[in-house]
Formats: structure tokens, C-alpha cells, sequence
């Protein structure tokens, strides 16, 4: 009764990712481009599933990612939203996320 998966998981590789594979990642995305994620670990030669490479993609290695402290401005505007929204996490992240998308 369980869901039918659309491949074999045998073979797949599962743990931490390899400094190798990274390179293998970010090879074929900044060739091809993000998406088709079901594709990606055959035509880039990986042994991941679709989603752990999109997972690695979004959360680790691409460029988009702002790493390090949040900046003066940005820990004054979460202190004002907090003021504003109090602890209501959602509201406060869906402006960031209109920020992010909209305004950059």
C-alpha cells in the first residue's frame, strides 16, 4: 500500500558527499542550469537520488547562499519585525522572502 517510487534505490550513495561529488554538482548545474532534478545525479555522473542532489544544490553550494553574520541593517530590520510582529516567524519570514525575491 506503500507509494511506488519512479526508480531503484539501490547503488545510491547516502551519507555525507564527497568533495569530488561536490565538484561534479557544480559542474553540471553551472552548465546546464538548476533544474530536472530526477536527471541530474545520471547525466552528472553522481550516484545520489534527484532530491539529495537538489537538497545539496539549494542548500550548500549554490552561489545564491549568503554566508557569515547578519549585517547592521539586517539585525536592526529583525529587531523592528519582531517589535511589530512579535514571535509571529512566519510573517517576519515571508517578508524577508518577498525581499529576497522581489526586491534584489
Amino acid at each position: 500500500m506503500g507509494r511506488n517510487s519512479c526508480g531503484s534505490k539501490e547503488g545510491l550513495n547516502k551519507g555525507a558527499w564527497t568533495a569530488n561529488e561536490d565538484r561534479l554538482l557544480i559542474t553540471y548545474v553551472n552548465t546546464h542550469g538548476e533544474g530536472k532534478w530526477t536527471t541530474v545525479p545520471y547525466k552528472a555522473g553522481l550516484k545520489r537520488s534527484g532530491k539529495s542532489c537538489r537538497l545539496r544544490w539549494l542548500n550548500y553550494l549554490s552561489p545564491k547562499i549568503k554566508r557569515g553574520n547578519f549585517s547592521e541593517e539586517e539585525n536592526d530590520l529583525i529587531i523592528r519585525l519582531h517589535k511589530l510582529l512579535g514571535n509571529r516567524l512566519a510573517l517576519s519570514s515571508l517578508y524577508f522572502l518577498v525581499k529576497y525575491l522581489f526586491l534584489s
